[in-house]
């Protein structure tokens, strides 16, 4: 469930028209699927915090395109760019936590590929700032006559970076299931290959959760001694 509900929700963010009606969905969508995931890498926790943050930012968006509907005032216009500024670094901290997110696990599950390709993304994820850039104002003033050329190539760059992402995320989803994604498939699974290929998943989450398992008990174990050994000096001190 967490990487495909994440799939469902980041595929909203391929509005790069009218994105003020569709970001609060697609932001609480992902927020689900992130909240999900958060339980298997740190960087997914992050992205919760900041997906969560955008939320809210995505309902000012709403807000602001109802009054600007009812007549654009001209406050409104002027605060315009720094609102798609302020999306477009959400955009980019979430993306980054995501492909590190990703790229961490597939480490873990030695799914080689996908650990390249996520982190191959991860710096090409700075699209996002030289769109926020270029919606300050002065910019337009910089580039002069080419400035919209400039601009649409850019969202055309933001697209196609949206869509390999989104491979991405559908690639962990089919090489790194989670328990739930793991029985929906089986359920599915209808010839030999597929269910070779369902074993071959399962063997690796099933690896998967006893490393994290095994590395749950060494932190525990190395508490449990710095406590013993806290209380034995203490005791030493009283004596």
């Amino acid at each position: 469930m967490g990487f495909g509900t994440l799939f469902i929700g980041y595929f909203f963010l391929i509005n790069i028209s009218y994105f003020s009606y569709t970001d609060i969905v697609g932001t609480m969508v992902m927020l689900m699927g992130l909240y999900q995931l958060s339980a298997f890498d740190k960087n997914f926790k992050y992205a919760v915090i900041s997906d969560a943050v955008f939320s809210v930012f995505a309902f000012f968006e709403i807000i602001i395109s109802v009054i600007e509907m009812f007549g654009a005032q001209e406050w409104i216009t002027s605060l315009m760019p720094y609102v798609s500024l302020l999306r477009y670094a959400f955009i980019f901290v979430i993306t980054l936590f995501i492909l590190r997110g990703i790229g961490n696990i597939a480490h873990e599950v030695e799914a080689t590929e996908l650990e390249k390709n996520a982190k191959a993304s991860v710096p090409l994820s700075a699209i996002f700032i030289v769109a926020a850039a270029l919606e300050l104002p002065f910019f337009a003033s910089i580039f002069g006559n080419i400035a919209p050329y400039v601009y649409f190539a850019v969202l055309l760059a933001i697209v196609v970076f949206i869509i390999s992402n989104l491979m991405t995320i559908y690639k962990a989803y089919m090489q790194i299931c989670m328990p739930d994604d793991e029985n929906h498939r089986k359920k599915s699974a209808g010839s030999g290959v597929m269910d070779k290929f369902y074993d071959s998943i399962e063997e690796k989450s099933k690896a998967y959760a006893e490393y994290k398992l095994e590395k749950a008990k060494r932190k525990a174990d190395i508490k449990a001694k710095a406590a013993a050994d806290k209380q034995k000096n203490e005791n030493k001190k009283r004596k």
